[in-house]
């Protein structure tokens, strides 16, 4: 399920990357380049059978950090979307957000689990 996962969250990654974070300088490129690099460790640790380090417990953290991060933004943009009613322009952005959000903690809640 880990490894299914990992999987689910470089590719959702990527895809939040390419559609709304191409040109951005921000924090989120480098959050996302935490996640790709977590879950990158996290399928080599499971197909290895090897345990968890410190780096791998580090990159969970940020892991979880961006996803505060991105529930922020992602509450913002609904609010900001009430007020102007402009949900028709950020349906696919809050759809991609909350999937991403919902595979990074539970990743990392079956992670803390698991190991």
């Amino acid at each position: 399920m880990l490894k299914t996962l990992s999987y689910i969250n470089i590719t959702l990654a990527l895809i939040y990357y390419v559609s709304y974070l191409i040109n951005s300088n921000s924090f989120a490129a480098l959050g996302i380049l935490v996640i790709v690099t977590y879950n990158g460790f996290m399928i080599r640790n499971i197909e290895r059978e090897l345990k968890f380090g410190w780096l791998h417990y580090g990159l969970g953290v940020l892991s979880l950090v961006f996803a505060g991060i991105l529930i922020t933004w992602t509450v913002n943009i609904v609010l900001s979307s009430l007020d102007h009613n402009y949900f028709s322009n950020s349906w696919l952005y809050i759809a991609i957000s909350v999937l991403f959000i919902i595979c990074i903690l539970w990743q990392l809640v079956l992670a803390w689990l698991i190991r």
